[in-house]
């Protein structure tokens, strides 16, 4: 199973230096979203002839700036990235992966990947601005929303202490800018290695007094 460039499994494992039992873990849940993407709108084909490079690598990047020890809840889950990918990492005992998402049967198929793939991880469902407070050290969410909404929606974690690590496309300057007319926070802003896009490292955040 490679993209239709050749960029597969093994180039991944070589470019990240993931243990085989992490790849292992990555490969099955990419089988099962292959399974899962027949029967429901989960990713087009365009994009799984490049999951590899595109989803799994743009995923995985995001690990080094996680903590490895502490929960952590990835919002608007959806297709399962990155939650599922960073999960296929975690080895710590504390380790945990809470994916929030609204759609049933995308919780359906991301709850048939986490028994799949055996990760420490767990699906809730429901809008994230809706469902009782989840313990999180850290907020992941990718291509779920803009920073300014995303920010109010991570507002829970945030102003209690928890640092967000988002990946954010070219446009990223201009949302951060957005952000800050409502927000205050420090942050570190980190090249993508799959375009030309940013990790946003967010922490010490607070409203902006109106």
């Amino acid at each position: 199973m490679a993209d239709r460039d050749g960029y597969g499994a093994d180039a991944f494992q070589a470019e990240t230096n993931v243990s085989r039992e992490t790849l292992n873990r990555i490969i099955r849940v990419i089988q099962e979203l292959d399974d899962w993407r027949t029967r429901m709108n989960l990713i087009g084909p365009a994009e799984f002839d490049q999951v590899w490079r595109r989803h799994v690598l743009d995923s995985w990047q995001l690990f080094e700036h996680i903590p490895q020890d502490k929960p952590i809840v990835d919002l608007g889950s959806g297709s399962g990235f990155p939650a599922l990918i960073l999960a296929a990492g975690f080895t710590h005992p504390a380790s945990e992966m809470t994916m929030i998402e609204s759609v049933g049967k995308k919780c359906a198929f991301l709850r048939s990947a986490v028994t799949a793939a055996d990760l420490p991880a767990r699906v809730v469902q429901g809008r994230v601005e809706s469902i009782n407070p989840v313990q999180a050290d850290c907020i992941t969410a990718r291509a779920f929303a803009p920073l300014p909404k995303l920010l109010d929606y991570a507002a829970p974690w945030l102003l209690n202490g928890a640092k967000a690590v988002l990946p954010k496309g070219r446009r990223w300057q201009e949302e951060l800018t957005a952000a800050q007319e409502s927000w205050r926070f420090s942050y570190e802003a980190i090249p993508s290695l799959t375009g030309d896009g940013a990790i946003l490292k967010i922490w010490e955040v607070s409203r902006v007094e109106s």
